[in-house]
């Protein structure tokens, strides 16, 4: 399509992984570029992709051509003015079918896809394609009204802002001139995030119904959780909903209502305001205290509750679902501190044969754990009656006693580890884990998680252990950190399809390269045999097209076998 469009897609790619990657690394976005003729020339191939770690190809988006005979068979009959919105309406069916080729394709079976406003270039409409997993999207909270009854768009959430601004931002990217000198992104992944926050508060204020209010919340929420009244740091929450709504009880009604960007006067309100007794607002006006009340429809998502958790720190959060973090003016998406798909993994190759509630119950006291602001340790151990006698002088033994969320906040509050057993039944509080020095320990890392791993290490051949530190600065660490499990099937069919290409005389580099791709991604989880058969196969597609047209070819390192690989990595299948 034009000269520099790979350098272009690159550029798109490397972008998105610095943005989506920052909020969660499980994203892993792939970025490509579609182009497709405005007007068909027998020149020109109508259809051109830019996609170079992709499994898409161009015969299978042959459908949009029919679209755009249909188009030229109806500019012909039109005036200027028509023309001109039948472009617009081309636009739009491509989209339509390039969103629906893609959701068909078996690629899509396990992905998302957006797709950018389109951009002129050389005759094509280029379109930036954005494809996430469907499996990590799915573990987002989402409103369900995307629309406003006058068909306006509004996000669903934080993460669907994120995606439309980098998507408007790649467009603009595109429309750079002259294209040797693409921008990657005129702004910088802290201003495209903070831009996503300010158009994500722009669908909490609507349940205020008051228009005021759409661009002015997330500013004033930033400034109010960065004022001090009297020194103290701001706690409290503010309801945002119409001020008839039927789940709100307003229990103080202010005669003159404070404006939002009233900062100090509100900050002083903020005072009055706990988890009980919270600030009322239209998203405009602070027009009292009140409650909760009644059974909430959250269907209608008409209210939301910004929660201002600490200096600098707040939420908004919707039937109790936290759908946006921001700390010190940058907005983040809501994870939760231990990946809880990884914690039952671990603990189910750990503890075998550990049933769901004792799991439930575990994860439960966790995360109660996990709000210790002094940080502490979860020491959960098959042996952890026997460990508490060992530990006796360096520990408070205690009689055994099964712990729960409401209790555990009081016996993490002093140092050392707590000591239970998979039924959550504690042992023993204020334990000093003990332990030989471990080549494993991290210099950056503190006291308290290199005891840890040296306690791990050193109870490893006697007793299942799985500890969970809570470091005072907020990192959360599961130790063993065991990688996630794959299915076994799926490495066997790579290693075909690679068996397959070694034996075509048709050179598919785009394949062959994602085949070697997958390999170095997952190299951990291959056998010495499996290694080395990826290694064999590799040499002969490079030896027998050594001399391919164009000369340029991935080099690719030998697989080298993980000793800490066990069939334990391994999903049953």
């Amino acid at each position: 399509m034009w000269e520099h469009q790979q350098h272009c897609q690159i550029s798109l790619q490397l972008a998105a992984e610095e943005l989506f990657d920052s909020l969660d690394d499980r994203l892993s976005p792939k970025v490509f570029l579609i182009g497709v003729l405005l007007k068909p020339d027998m020149h020109l191939p109508f259809v051109s992709l830019e996609c170079p770690h992709c499994e898409y190809y161009k015969k299978d988006f042959v459908s949009l051509k029919a679209l755009s005979i249909q188009h030229s068979l109806l500019v012909k009959q039109e005036n200027d003015e028509q023309k001109e919105s039948h472009t617009g309406t081309l636009n739009t069916a491509y989209i339509t079918e390039i969103q629906h080729i893609l959701r068909s394709h078996v690629h899509g079976k396990n992905n998302v896809n957006f797709i950018s406003e389109p951009v002129f270039i050389n005759g094509y409409l280029v379109y930036t394609v954005l494809e996430l997993s469907k499996r990590i999207l799915s573990t987002f909270y989402y409103l369900t009204k995307n629309t406003l009854p006058g068909g306006q768009c509004i996000s669903r959430s934080f993460l669907e802002s994120i995606i439309r601004v980098y998507l408007d931002a790649s467009a603009n990217a595109l429309k750079t001139k002259p294209k040797s000198d693409f921008n990657v992104l005129a702004k910088s992944r802290d201003e495209l995030v903070s831009q996503a926050g300010l158009n994500f508060l722009t669908t909490i204020s609507l349940a205020g119904q008051n228009p005021g209010g759409l661009h002015v919340l997330f500013d004033a929420c930033n400034t109010i959780s960065s004022l001090k009244y009297e020194g103290e740091e701001g706690f409290g929450k503010m309801v945002i909903a119409h001020q008839q709504h039927p789940n709100v009880k307003v229990t103080m009604l202010l005669e003159n209502p404070i404006h939002i960007k009233d900062f100090r006067k509100m900050r002083k309100f903020l005072e009055l305001a706990d988890n009980k007794q919270m600030m009322l607002s239209d998203s405009v006006w602070i027009y009292g205290l009140g409650q909760l009340t009644g059974k909430y429809n959250f269907h209608d998502e008409s209210l939301f509750i910004i929660h201002f958790t600490k200096h600098f720190h707040w939420e908004v959060l919707h039937h109790n679902h936290i759908m946006m973090s921001v700390s010190f003016r940058m907005p983040a998406l809501h994870n939760e501190k231990i990946n809880r798909e990884k914690f039952y993994s671990s603990l189910k190759r750990v503890f075998q044969g550990i049933d769901k509630s004792r799991l439930n119950a575990l994860w439960e006291v966790t995360m109660e754990a996990t709000k210790q602001k002094h940080g502490t340790i979860l020491a959960i151990s098959s042996e952890a009656s026997g460990e508490a006698l060992r530990l006796n002088s360096q520990c408070f033994k205690i009689k055994p006693m099964r712990i729960n969320k409401d209790i555990i906040h009081q016996i993490t509050s002093i140092d050392g580890a707590v000591l239970i057993d998979i039924d959550c039944t504690c042992h023993a509080i204020g334990v000093i884990l003990d332990g030989v020095a471990s080549a494993n320990g991290d210099s950056s890392r503190g006291a308290r998680y290199n005891s840890a791993i040296r306690y791990y290490e050193h109870m490893i051949n006697k007793a299942q252990t799985i500890l969970v530190v809570i470091s005072e600065d907020g990192l959360i660490d599961l130790i063993p950190d065991l990688k996630p499990q794959v299915k076994h099937s799926v490495i066997v069919s790579h290693i075909r399809e690679l068996t397959s290409l070694s034996q075509s005389d048709k050179y598919l580099r785009k394949n062959f390269n994602r085949l070697m791709e997958f390999f170095q991604e997952h190299d951990f989880y291959l056998s010495p045999k499996e290694c080395g058969t990826v290694n064999r196969l590799r040499r002969i597609v490079e030896f027998k097209y050594k001399d391919s047209e164009d000369g340029v070819r991935m080099i690719w390192n030998n697989l080298v076998p993980n000793a800490d690989m066990n069939i334990g990595y391994y999903v049953r299948e």
